[in-house]
């Protein structure tokens, strides 16, 4: 149950604004960016902006995907699979994933252009709660799998 608000969570992360610029209405999501006169994407505008965006977002989805992964694995250990190390790789991947987008985009925009009036957006944020949601439904997940799978446990 945890690792489905999770995936919910995700979603939210990727679709929500990541940075907000202050002398204007200019929101800026990891697909592109809305401003008085609509929604546009990068592909007009200079670096860091043209350049971090479209990989952030591609790692977000990469997350997203990989914790859809750990889905598939759970409901395969409710059918009796021994699946507790593909639980544990898959969302260990999913939310180091997410944390590599999150520290690549702060790196790549908010460092080089933390002269500009810049505030940072929901997703940005969000991000960070999300990969501990992530880590704590592998962990459960994992153990309550072991639990289940005596096998497992006793080959420690």
């Amino acid at each position: 149950m945890l690792l489905v608000l999770t995936i919910f969570f995700t979603v939210n992360v990727v679709s929500t604004p990541w940075l907000d610029y202050l002398e204007s209405s200019t929101t800026y999501y990891l697909l592109g960016f809305c401003d008085h006169s609509g929604c546009h994407d990068y592909a007009g505008l200079n670096s860091p902006f043209r350049d971090v965006f479209p990989q952030s977002y591609g790692l977000g989805l990469i997350a997203l995907a990989l914790a859809g992964v750990e889905l598939v694995f759970l409901v395969l250990s409710i059918f009796g699979k021994r699946v507790a190390f593909g639980i544990l790789l898959s969302g260990i991947l999913s939310s180091s994933t997410l944390l590599l987008a999150a520290l690549y985009f702060y790196f790549g925009v908010l460092v080089k252009m933390s002269r500009e009036p810049w505030a940072t957006g929901r997703g940005w944020f969000a991000a960070f709660l999300v990969v501990s949601f992530l880590l704590m439904a592998t962990i459960i997940g994992f153990f309550a799998e072991r639990a289940r799978n005596p096998a497992l446990a006793s080959r420690d």
